[in-house]
């Protein structure tokens, strides 16, 4: 697949603190990568980096193979961002804001522009300083996809939304989106919403991705293993990949990655009494990944 978005050994602190380091990741081109972790583990900080608002202290950025410096503007013509809180002139009617930023953009679309603003039931001649949070953001979502970008960045877009419009954005307009060959990137504390949508999982955990794997692969892979002893369990099961563990009188409850049949074989002859194999959401396993 075509690389579109390429970041190799970044580092960012503020002051002593290092919120990314050696962090390393790549997009291709046509995919919706999940972006995941705790707040404070550096997220936004990544965003802000790609998209040129705070320079990094020390990494590289390629963007269709071509490296992006921190004054550089030129790429951004083709990447669509919307963050979770938009910053608009205030003194601008809807219209003159869409018109504004379609001058910033070569292939922008009206014709998109328009179908939008109905469709999320907004009119154009209302002041931005009369909008509430919600509508703001549906704004936002305006700017964004009417650009067409071959990127989108999308840092936690959904918070503010009501529910018929999220739904709409996370199950319709995300799709419409991918088929027009866009890439997204999807930054989000609301995990369960991106269950359904990605096709790519990073965890963002102590300054690096802890996980960088296709989603599928990945819910394939991850089991909860429970299993019950008629004696007292073993201290050790003597199976790599074991990413969290509890213990309840004879019983035993492990979150195994990846997870095969060789180890499936190492359980079964311990000889429990009883052994379950389940799958996990995808916020159980973003849970256990950062325990």
């Amino acid at each position: 697949m075509e690389e579109i978005l390429k970041i190799e050994n970044l580092y960012k602190s503020f002051g002593q603190k290092r919120v990314l380091e050696s962090f390393n990741m790549t997009l291709e081109r046509g995919k919706v990568y999940g972006l995941l972790g705790k707040n404070g583990e550096g997220k936004t900080t990544l965003i802000r980096i790609i998209m040129g608002v705070i320079p990094a202290d020390k990494g590289e950025i390629f963007y269709k193979n071509k490296r992006v410096k921190f004054n550089d503007t030129s790429y951004k013509k083709e990447v669509g961002y919307i963050p979770e809180e938009n910053i608009f002139f205030s003194w601008m009617r809807m219209k003159e804001l869409l018109d504004f930023n379609s001058s910033f953009y070569p292939t922008w679309n009206d014709q998109k522009a328009e179908e939008y603003l109905k469709r999320f039931s907004l009119d154009k001649k209302t002041k931005i300083k009369n909008l509430s949070r919600g509508m703001k953001l549906k704004l936002g979502l305006i700017v964004a996809l009417a650009s067409e970008p071959e990127l989108l960045i999308l840092d936690d877009p959904t918070s503010g939304l009501d529910v018929p419009t999220r739904h709409d954005f996370l199950k319709d307009i995300i799709r419409e989106i991918l088929e027009g060959g866009t890439t997204i990137l999807f930054s989000s504390h609301m995990v369960h919403e991106l269950e359904g949508i990605i096709d790519h999982l990073g965890i963002l955990h102590h300054g690096n991705l802890t996980l960088d794997e296709d989603f599928q692969k990945v819910k394939n892979l991850t089991k909860r293993v429970r299993i019950t002893f008629d004696r007292s369990p073993p201290d050790k099961i003597g199976i790599e990949g074991i990413l969290t563990e509890q213990r309840n009188g004879s019983r035993k409850e492990f979150v195994i990655y990846p997870w095969n049949e060789e180890k499936e074989k190492k359980i079964k002859a311990l000889s429990p009494v009883h052994l379950e194999i389940e799958p996990l959401t995808l916020e159980e396993i973003f849970i256990n990944f950062i325990s």
